[in-house]
C-alpha cells in the first residue's frame, strides 16, 4: 500500500473513532433527492461508494434498493449496516470492477458486473485533488444508468480534531458542475448552498 493510501486510511480510522463524526450523514439525508433525480425503482442496484458509517446504505436498502458498499476502511461501519449488503474495502480511484464482481459473487449472481447507479455522498471533497475526476471515471465505468454525487463546497469541521484537513478539494458548485460535465452527461445539478447534488450519466 502506498504512503498516501496508508495516511488516508489512518486519518479516517481516527475520524471514525470520534463519536460526533458519524452524527450527520448526507447519504441518509439526501436519499429523497437521489430518488427524485434518478427515478430509481426498487429493483435498482446501487454502489454506495465511500459508504462511511453505512447510514446511506441503510436508507437505500429501506427504500428497496439492492446495495453494495465500499470504502477504504470499515472503521465506521455498524453491524446493522453490514447486514444490508456486501462491503468491499477498496480505494475509490482504483479499478472498481472487482467490487462489482465480488458483490455478485456474494449474492450468487452471474451478471455483467455493473451497478445501475453509484451513490457517492460527501466523498469527492475528501479526495486528494489530483485523483478527484479519476474517482468519477471509476464510478462511471461500473454503472449503467448514472452516478449521483453530493459534494460539500465548504471546509470541514473535524480536521482540527484529526490533526489535518478532511476536505482536500474545496470548490464552488459551478466548478464541480463544469468539471463533472466533462466526465459524462450531466443530467441535473442542484445547488444546496453549502453543497451540490449532481447526476452524471455514462456516455455511450
Amino acid at each position: 500500500m502506498s504512503d498516501l493510501l496508508t495516511r488516508e486510511r489512518e486519518k479516517y480510522e481516527t475520524a471514525w473513532s470520534l463519536s460526533a463524526y458519524a452524527t450527520t450523514s448526507p447519504g441518509e439525508q439526501l436519499l429523497p433527492i437521489f430518488l427524485d433525480m434518478t427515478k430509481a425503482g426498487p429493483s435498482a442496484s446501487v454502489l454506495d461508494a465511500g459508504c462511511g458509517a453505512g447510514k446511506g446504505a441503510l436508507a437505500l436498502a429501506a427504500a428497496g434498493l439492492t446495495v453494495t458498499m465500499c470504502d477504504h476502511t470499515d472503521a465506521g461501519l455498524t453491524d446493522e449496516a453490514l447486514a444490508v449488503g456486501p462491503f468491499v474495502q477498496t480505494n475509490l480511484w482504483d479499478d472498481l470492477a472487482p467490487v462489482a464482481y465480488l458483490a455478485n459473487v456474494a449474492r450468487g449472481r452471474q451478471t455483467d458486473g455493473l451497478f445501475d447507479y453509484a451513490y457517492c455522498c460527501d466523498v469527492l471533497e475528501h479526495i486528494p485533488t489530483p485523483f478527484v475526476m479519476l474517482v468519477v471515471a471509476r464510478l462511471l465505468a461500473v454503472t449503467t444508468k448514472g452516478v449521483f454525487l453530493s459534494i460539500s463546497t465548504q471546509p470541514d469541521n473535524f480536521g482540527a480534531m484529526v490533526g489535518e484537513p478532511l476536505h482536500l478539494t474545496v470548490q464552488s458548485f459551478v466548478q464541480w458542475r463544469d468539471q463533472l460535465a466533462t466526465m459524462g452527461r450531466l443530467v441535473e445539478a442542484r445547488d444546496l448552498i453549502i453543497a451540490g447534488c449532481y447526476l452524471v450519466e455514462p456516455r455511450c
